[in-house]
């Protein structure tokens, strides 16, 4: 197999496999609206189960992104959305409240069982330009899983859709697995394993340059990606008053423009000799002006604009980070690892944030989230600020 085609073969199948976690992990989100409007459940319940899940997946990350350098990527992966795809079907049909909570924590321990893999499979078998663009499929990826989510509850009604996206998700991780198999048999794709795990390999995940940064940059764009974006529907449904089809269809759209960002932000890295720090600095300095802006924004329809381009922006220092600054670590042998550290740090901020989120907006509006939204944007500038005396200005 050429080197061309086994990158694309291995893009391909890895980027198929990691939308399946991100539709799975917004199931409950594109259905908050409804589920509110219904009675069933309160904003507190949602953030709980949302936060749980976030929690479970920030502690999964940092247990499983180690294990992903020392265990198979094929059986990491196919334990992962087993147990998630496992949960998702059983959430609609049990009404017991710590039930519900087991569920979700356990849709989040089994989908951190498999970005680490997927990142080890493509960095460790392709080179890092290679590697780089399909990380770019990747991260818009994960803005396709809440399109296809939204598309789920278009479609179906609430227990449908939840029995019918988990069960999808296991016959697609069974093929997913079997091409995972006949690819290592046919040695195209073969790992550097970790021995075992020690306290001096741990530390060595945190001498690589520039993690420090980037796990600050981790928990603001987890936020903005996790946090945020849980809440979109019901922003849209109960601030702007846009009815349920209306909501799950602009939620759709938002995530459309967001899955573009990560090619737009390689294209402006290359284009600007390599300077993440300062693409940054610009892209969080216009999501903390477009938050604001959106305070006084009373057209709903010019408030979506405005909202889509805040997102956008905290999308491009999403894209830096994981299409970017992870991908060329593939000659470390630790990429599931510092995936681990990176993505454990930002989903414990996203858990926090939710939380606040969603016990805050009764008593401080939709106006005092945006506000709070775009505090953002003022640490990442911060954040770039201090970096600068970094003698490494350029990702390696």
């Amino acid at each position: 197999m050429t080197k061309t085609k086994k990158t694309v073969v291995i893009g391909f199948l890895c980027v198929l496999t990691y939308v399946i976690t991100y539709y799975l992990r917004n199931m409950l989100s594109v259905f908050a609206p409804e589920l509110l409007s219904s009675g069933a459940f309160t904003e507190s319940r949602i953030a709980l189960l949302s936060s749980t899940y976030m929690v479970f997946y920030a502690l999964g990350q940092l247990l499983n992104g180690f294990l992903g350098d020392i265990l198979a990527p094929r059986k990491m992966i196919f334990a992962g959305i087993f147990t998630a795809g496992l949960s998702v079907i059983l959430f609609p049909l049990i009404t017991i409240k710590a039930a519900e909570i087991l569920l979700f924590a356990l849709l989040g321990f089994g989908l951190s069982m498999v970005r680490g893999p997927l990142m080890k499979i493509i960095t460790e078998n392709t080179d890092r330009d290679g590697a780089r663009k399909i990380c770019v499929f990747f991260s818009a990826a994960s803005f396709g899983g809440p399109m296809i989510a939204g598309v789920f509850a278009i479609l179906f009604s609430f227990k449908l859709a939840f029995i019918i996206a988990g069960a999808l998700a296991l016959v697609a991780v069974v093929i997913s697995v079997a091409f995972i198999f006949s690819l290592e048999k046919k040695h195209e794709i073969a790992y550097r394993h970790t021995e075992k795990i020690s306290f001096s390999s741990i530390l060595e995940v945190f001498k690589i340059d520039k993690f420090f940064f980037y796990l600050a940059i981790a928990c603001l764009v987890e936020i903005g990606t996790a946090s945020i974006s849980f809440w979109i529907p019901t922003y849209l449904s109960v601030h702007l008053n846009f009815n349920s089809d209306l909501s799950n269809t602009i939620f759709t759209l938002i995530s459309i423009f967001r899955a573009c960002m990560p090619f737009v932000a390689l294209a402006i890295f290359n284009a600007t000799g390599q300077k993440d720090i300062g693409m940054m600095r610009i892209a969080f300095s216009l999501s903390t002006i477009l938050f604001i802006v959106n305070i006084f924004v009373e057209n709903r329809f010019l408030n979506v604009s405005v909202l889509i381009l805040a997102l956008m922006s905290i999308s491009c220092c999403s894209a830096l980070l994981w299409s970017i600054y992870i991908p060329g670590l593939g000659k470390t042998g630790r990429v599931s690892s510092v995936n681990g550290v990176i993505d454990c740090t930002g989903y414990i901020a996203a858990a926090v944030a939710n939380l606040i989120f969603g016990n805050l907006v009764t008593n401080v509006g939709w106006n005092g989230i945006l506000a709070l939204w775009s505090s953002i944007g003022i640490i990442g500038v911060l954040a770039t600020l201090f970096v600068k005396k970094s003698k490494n200005q350029q990702i390696n």
